[in-house]
């Protein structure tokens, strides 16, 4: 893919210097679309619970290698693609660390709000969209929702199920463990994040 091509030669993204890096699997685009059946058919059974409409599993290893599930890929293929990922607090490493439940807006950068919001939620016709974010075998999870109902107070709303919404995302991410181990097997790709400083 042209796209994969672009971020693979793009020498701003291999920088060492560069803080907060992730590793994206080197086949990261066609693991988006590959296994979005998979996860789909488990999604089915949770579908509607809380006017949910989206789920995503993204996965840190602790050598911060990293592998994103999805049941509607061309969100994160889109961030992907268009490099504004690093512009996404949703992809740092220290804002999970920190933060363990917030709103997909809130980790937007301001400058780039506007494509970022576009991206997400305008095109896909999300009205709101959130992360969980937790610890499992020293790896980071990162479940991320999406609604397009309509809710006066959908962060206090979310808030307050905060506790069965885990379970959800841990219910998904346990039916797709045997699958994890046969894609983080293969090689990764590094790309650079500076999305800890705030623009």
């Amino acid at each position: 893919m042209s796209e994969l091509f672009i971020i693979k030669n793009n020498k701003n993204h291999l920088n060492p210097a560069q803080p907060n890096e992730i590793d994206l699997h080197e086949d990261i685009f066609n693991i988006l679309f590959k296994y979005k059946e998979k996860i789909c058919s488990k999604f089915e059974d949770i579908r509607g619970f809380f006017l949910i409409d989206h789920f995503a599993i993204t996965i840190i290893a602790p050598n911060k290698k990293t592998v994103i599930l999805s049941t509607t890929p061309s969100v994160e293929y889109n961030l992907l693609a268009q490099d504004l990922w690093k512009h996404d607090k949703g992809f740092s490493i220290n804002h999970q660390i920190n933060n363990t439940f917030y709103s997909w807006e809130s980790a937007y950068s301001t400058q780039y709000f506007d494509e970022l919001k576009l991206i997400k939620q305008i095109r896909h016709g999300f009205t709101f969209g959130f992360n969980l974010s937790k610890k499992s075998d020293k790896s980071q999870l990162i479940y991320s929702f999406a609604t397009r109902s309509s809710h006066p107070e959908f962060l206090e709303y979310y808030g307050l199920h905060m506790n069965e919404l885990f379970s959800i995302g841990d219910y998904i991410y346990k039916s797709m463990q045997p699958i994890i181990p046969m894609i983080a097997s293969k090689p990764f790709l590094r790309l650079i994040s500076n999305n800890n400083k705030e623009t």
